[in-house]
């Protein structure tokens, strides 16, 4: 796939979603449409300012999302084959399903001793879990969007809660 075409996709699909054309997203979003044409079309990455107008003005966190991935080529993606339903009430029932899977293979690994005291065996165990949970992340960022979009909630301010809460707990300096 051509770089820039998943998030591409995306970002039209979201301002197709929003009613919106090129020019009014350029003129909201103090672009050229011409940008905005090129960024849809995967001509150019979707800038991270773009990513978080959408963001913030459209409620629609997937294109932030996808531009992350794409960015950084890892990390959760929009989950959109032609088999994944997006409701709501889908994307709960994949996530809680996915948590336990990565739950039950992190139970079952060893992870007190040393990484280079570990057999093939339990190496593979742990890869196997790291899978587990980067399926759990898929399927919770997805989840997270849908339910954030449907229910609009501000997924920057939900974030932004969550930030608050590590720093009062010590978890992070910022």
């Amino acid at each position: 796939m051509k770089r820039g075409t998943r998030v591409a996709k995306i970002m039209r699909q979201s301002r197709k979603a929003a009613g919106k054309t090129q020019l009014q997203i350029a003129r909201e979003a103090n672009l050229s449409r011409e940008s905005v044409t090129k960024q849809e079309n995967g001509e150019r990455k979707v800038q991270p300012h773009i990513a978080q107008y959408y963001m913030e003005k459209h409620g629609d966190p997937f294109v932030a999302f996808e531009a992350s991935a794409e960015y950084v080529k890892w990390g959760p993606v929009k989950l959109d084959g032609g088999v994944v339903d997006l409701h709501r009430s889908s994307v709960k029932a994949k996530a809680i399903e996915e948590l336990e899977e990565a739950l039950e293979a992190l139970k079952k690994i060893n992870v007190v001793n040393h990484p280079d005291s570990l057999s093939g065996y339990e190496r593979e165990n742990i890869r196997t879990a790291l899978l587990e949970v980067a399926e759990a992340m898929t399927a919770s960022a997805n989840t997270f969007s849908v339910l954030c979009r449907d229910y609009n909630f501000s997924w920057a301010e939900i974030w932004q809660d969550h930030y608050t809460k590590l720093k009062a707990k010590g978890y992070i300096s910022r």
